[in-house]
């Protein structure tokens, strides 16, 4: 069975927090978290993704 949950914390560490004490109770048998963004984080993210020079391996 799986669950979904979306919480809203004050940071991320207080979100971890949150997280190991959930997991370490044993009661779950894996716990994943993902981090979303703000809109302003992710526009300072593409733009400074304009920034990075990437070259595709065998490019």
């Amino acid at each position: 069975m799986t669950g979904y949950n979306l919480w809203e914390a004050p940071d991320n560490v207080s979100m971890a927090s949150v997280a190991l004490a959930i997991s370490g109770g044993g009661a779950l048998s894996s716990f994943e978290t993902t981090v979303l963004l703000t809109v302003d984080e992710t526009m300072e993210a593409l733009r400074k993704a304009g920034q990075i020079q990437y070259r595709a391996p065998g490019a």
